[in-house]
């Protein structure tokens, strides 16, 4: 594998032939380096997406509990003029 093809790899999948992007990276420190960056990158990807998930999960524990932030079912604000929108 040339630098090259190694960069175009880890554009595409950073986790998919391993073995060879190892190889190459052992051999070349500049590939070395981008293979820790982008493997960095896909565990922080990876992370704000469980992190997300727990999020959507508390919210929708706090909507069963009756906390809904959805605004769309309550009276709509009084104007300054004493009228309701409508």
């Amino acid at each position: 594998m040339n630098c090259l093809s190694f960069r175009r790899q880890l554009l595409v999948d950073p986790q998919g032939r391993q073995a060879e992007l190892q190889a190459h990276a052992a051999q070349c420190a500049t590939c070395a380096r981008a293979l820790k960056r982008a493997l960095a990158f896909e565990a922080s990807l990876k992370a704000a997406l469980l992190l997300d998930d727990a999020d959507d999960e508390d919210d929708a524990h706090r909507e069963g509990e009756g906390e809904s932030d959805d605004r769309s079912d309550a009276d709509p604000p009084k104007s300054a003029y004493g009228v309701n929108g409508c």
